[in-house]
């Protein structure tokens, strides 16, 4: 008998004007990308991912969230905005183009909450270090749109109080995600002094 799963991962969402401007700042990018070799994610799929888990048996998730509750207990509701544009995984091998996540410490231990909620539901631990970051589009094989100078453009910061579980389902128009459930950040502001995961 087949265990049903779903695809999943933990991510912390935008508000309207950070997605506005990560959207004009797609634009540009996508202006600029004259060989097509840059696909750029949809707006509405613009999120900053804390853990991405894979397929997860269904009947798991019930204690996963328990655990990772617990762990967000500890976090503090924080505010984070865009910064500069990054490559992954290297300059010379550009496959991802995305925006960077400021400041990174905040969202730093809130990643190091969520995944100390994965490792207790049983999950294996991730080996990466963390960066958090926007990922606003995927690149082929060829020559990189030049991106170095374009900034992006200013934006009200997005508070942070809670972590999103999101369901993944991909498709051939790209991934549709879906809320499953919302855990909170509720510490006392000034109040988490965890060392972040860098």
């Amino acid at each position: 008998m087949s265990v049903e799963s779903v695809r999943a991962f933990f991510a912390v969402e935008l508000d309207e004007s950070a997605r506005a401007a990560a959207k004009a700042t797609a634009a540009e990018l996508g202006r600029r990308d004259e060989a097509g070799v840059l696909r750029l994610m949809r707006l509405e799929s613009l999120h900053v991912t804390l853990r991405f888990l894979g397929d997860v048996a269904t009947d798991r998730l019930g204690g996963l969230v328990e655990c990772v509750t617990k762990q967000a207990a500890e976090v503090a509701p924080f505010e984070v905005g865009l910064g500069e544009l990054m490559v992954f995984p290297s300059a010379r091998r550009p496959r991802v183009l995305a925006a960077g996540v400021e400041p990174a410490g905040p969202l730093a231990q809130a990643a190091a909450a969520v995944e100390r909620g994965c490792v207790a539901a049983g999950f294996e631990p991730e080996t990466r270090p963390y960066r958090g970051h926007l990922t606003l589009g995927r690149m082929k094989r060829g020559p990189a749109p030049r991106f170095d100078d374009v900034v992006v453009p200013d934006h009200e910061p997005t508070a942070v109080r809670d972590a999103v579980l999101f369901r993944s389902e991909l498709g051939r128009d790209g991934a549709r995600y879906t809320p499953l459930e919302r855990i909170p950040f509720c510490a006392a502001e000034g109040g988490n002094d965890s060392e972040p995961r860098l």
